[in-house]
């Protein structure tokens, strides 16, 4: 059952938490993992930063008509460095909402057993692949060598031999907690995270299908979430 997570009033703010559309990896590591398939698994899971199968941009068209049915309008959109996020975000809600700004810190755990899905392009080569983002929030990212650096290029691994891929140093459960205080504490009414499922179903207490929209309402007097009807 999904955690209610505090009381809300009707006149709260809302967060919508979006689950990415269906990228390249993703039916080859269901696959896997349904039928004991470890040739699949390893094809889905050495895919590095996979952007979305065609199922997947009819998805999140799909999700854009959706809101558009219903007339949904966001403030900010927050999502990640990752191509299938950016594709997502960028297909259903351009022009639904008045920002955009992407964060490392709501991207899932950089394991090595998940390998090169779970890892991204430097800010330079992601900038060159999705042009848009010049008109997004990218001040978030802090790719450097610091300590406090949260995009950071990864070491080699049997996955992902190339040792190109950029993840988050800490593993979600270690900044997930804040990351969402930070969340419900945005000062906008209306606030959407186009996400993973690595953090969302943490957040939701519940696995996301792609492109599933969950509404929630962010209580003024406790600033947690409370999945609407």
């Amino acid at each position: 059952s999904r955690r209610k997570m505090a009381a809300a009033s009707a006149a709260s703010r809302t967060l919508t938490l979006v689950r990415h559309a269906e990228a390249m990896h993703n039916p080859l590591v269901s696959r896997g993992k349904r039928e004991q398939d470890e040739q699949a698994l390893a094809q889905g899971r050495s895919m590095l930063n996979p952007t979305l199968s065609d199922l997947g941009k009819q998805q999140a068209q799909q999700l854009r008509q959706a809101m558009l049915d219903d007339k949904s309008h966001y403030d900010l959109v927050v999502t990640t460095p990752l191509a299938r996020t950016i594709e997502t975000t960028w297909i259903a809600f351009a022009g639904l909402a008045d920002r955009f700004v992407l964060t490392p810190e709501l991207c899932e755990s950089a394991e090595a057993r998940l390998g090169g899905p779970q890892r991204g392009f430097s800010l330079q080569q992601t900038m060159h692949e999705y042009p848009f983002l010049k008109d997004w929030d990218l001040s978030l990212i802090r790719e450097s060598d610091d300590d406090d650096a949260n995009w950071v290029r990864g070491a080699k691994i049997e996955l992902e031999p190339s040792g190109l891929g950029f993840h988050h140093p800490l593993p979600v459960e270690e900044r997930l907690p804040r990351a969402i205080s930070w969340l419900v504490n945005l000062p906008y009414e209306r606030v959407a995270v186009v996400g993973h499922s690595g953090v969302l179903d943490r957040i939701t207490g519940t696995q996301m299908r792609n492109c599933e929209r969950l509404l929630f309402s962010l209580s003024a007097s406790a600033p947690l979430l409370e999945k609407t009807t």
